[in-house]
């Protein structure tokens, strides 16, 4: 969970929400990008317009980017989690049968032995 203000942040996105610190550093980033001008980079006006236009589209790529794999990393904690909890639970299951198992066996044994031995079985 993030805890953002508007005013640290400058403002909303177009939705109306609180930006994000990565869509504020992406705005700042463009903002940077718009005040410069070609005769600051020393280039003609239409390669260094269409080079800020192409350097936008990468930049939000990247962002669009980083966030599926901020998404998938989430995901992928939430499935070991998951996952984990089934195989302690799996484990815990695993070992009380294995008792239950042993004491059925460990009876058996007995009043086979009993019967045997020609002992009565089972109080008789």
């Amino acid at each position: 969970m993030d805890m953002r203000k508007e005013s640290d942040l400058r403002g909303l996105d177009t939705d109306g929400n609180v930006r994000t610190f990565e869509q504020q550093t992406a705005y700042d980033e463009d903002a940077e990008l718009d005040g410069d001008t070609a005769e600051q980079e020393g280039i003609k006006e239409e390669d260094f317009t269409e080079t800020r236009d192409r350097i936008k589209d990468l930049r939000r790529v990247l962002n669009e980017i980083q966030a599926m794999q901020q998404k998938e990393r989430r995901r992928l904690t939430l499935h070991a989690e998951t996952n984990d909890h089934s195989h302690s639970s799996m484990v815990v299951s695993s070992i009380i049968e294995t008792i239950l198992f042993m004491a059925i066996s460990g009876f058996q044994i007995y009043t086979i032995r009993k019967w045997f031995s020609g002992a009565p079985v089972l109080g008789r």
